[in-house]
Order: C-alpha cells, then sequence, then structure tokens
C-alpha cells in the first residue's frame, strides 16, 4: 500500500468523524445528544427538532461519504476503485466511530449512501435499496427496517447484475449496514 491510500484513509475516516447533528445543532444552539434516543443521526434530529434540521443532518452526512469517496482519491492522484473503496469504507468507519465524539457515533446508514452514489456503477442498485427504505419506512414507520431491506436489496442487486470488483464493494457496504 502507497502513502497516498493511507493518507487517504486518515482524511476519509477523520471526514467521518464530523457529525452532521452536532454540526446544524451548534448553529441552532441545541446538542440533540441530548434529546431523544440521544443519537446526532437524521432519524433523531427529525423525531426531536423537525423535517429542516434533520434534512440538514442528512446531507452532511451523505455528502461527508460521496465527498470522501469520489473527491479524496481524485486529489491525491489515485482514481480507481481500491482508493475510492478504501475512502468509502473510512468514512463511514469514522461516522460509526468518530475520534471527535468518543467513538460513539451514528449508524452510517446516511453517509453509506453518500459512499454508493459515488460509484455510478451502483446507482441502480442505489436507487432500488432507496425506494425499498422508503417503501419499508411508509409500511411499518421503522427506519431501522427499513435500512436493513435497503441493505439486502443492495446485497442482492451486487450479486445479481453488476461486476466482480463492484459486486465486492456493494457486499461490504450491505453487511456493514446490516451489521448495525
Amino acid at each position: 500500500m502507497n502513502l497516498s491510500i493511507l493518507i487517504i484513509a486518515i482524511l476519509s475516516y477523520l471526514i467521518g468523524s464530523i457529525s452532521g447533528g452536532v454540526i446544524v445543532g451548534r448553529i441552532k444552539n441545541v446538542d440533540i445528544r441530548t434529546k431523544g434516543s440521544k443519537a446526532a443521526g437524521a432519524t433523531n434530529a427529525f423525531r426531536t427538532m423537525g423535517a429542516l434540521f434533520a434534512l440538514s443532518v442528512l446531507l452532511i452526512d451523505v455528502y461527508k461519504g460521496y465527498f470522501s469517496t469520489l473527491y479524496l482519491p481524485y486529489f491525491f492522484g489515485e482514481e480507481n476503485i481500491l482508493a475510492k473503496s478504501i475512502a468509502g469504507f473510512f468514512s463511514i468507519i469514522g461516522h460509526v466511530f468518530p475520534i471527535f465524539f468518543k467513538f460513539k457515533g451514528g449508524k452510517g446508514v446516511g453517509t453509506a449512501l453518500g459512499t454508493l452514489l459515488a460509484f455510478p456503477q451502483l446507482h441502480l442498485a442505489t436507487l432500488i435499496g432507496f425506494l425499498s427504505w422508503l417503501t419499508s419506512l411508509l409500511i411499518t414507520g421503522y427506519v431501522g427496517l427499513g435500512s436493513i431491506i435497503a441493505g439486502i436489496a443492495v446485497l442482492l442487486l451486487s450479486l445479481i447484475h453488476i461486476s466482480e470488483p463492484t459486486r465486492r464493494r456493494g457486499i461490504s457496504y450491505a453487511v456493514f449496514c446490516l451489521k448495525k
């Protein structure tokens, strides 16, 4: 492994460790980690602070996964599948185990979505996963169940419709989502 890949992994982890919930909360002078489920994610933000607050949190969490996966490898001249996969993986790990918040973070679903969006080969699988999540949410009202179903959808579509390297990446992200 070369030095640029290591730097990409570290920077992706640090970017992933930035909490959208904490950032938006500081702007609004509130700490959502003291409200509701005490999580800093978009679901708790929605339940305790409303839709606009939650959408802001979600956009930050999705974008940090997207930015880390798409742009960091580019900045370091490592525009290959391995570098992008490492960047995406470490941005999700940073979200789930953030160094800035005593390694207690969110579930990583929004950040995983951003990471998946950075891979054009996974756009169809990601869209179907999102629609599965939304359908499950509307039927059951459970965000976590929707996330699990979306992870399974991405996994199955990765196994059926895409190339081997992309399939491995999709499986990795799906397993990570299912772990939660």
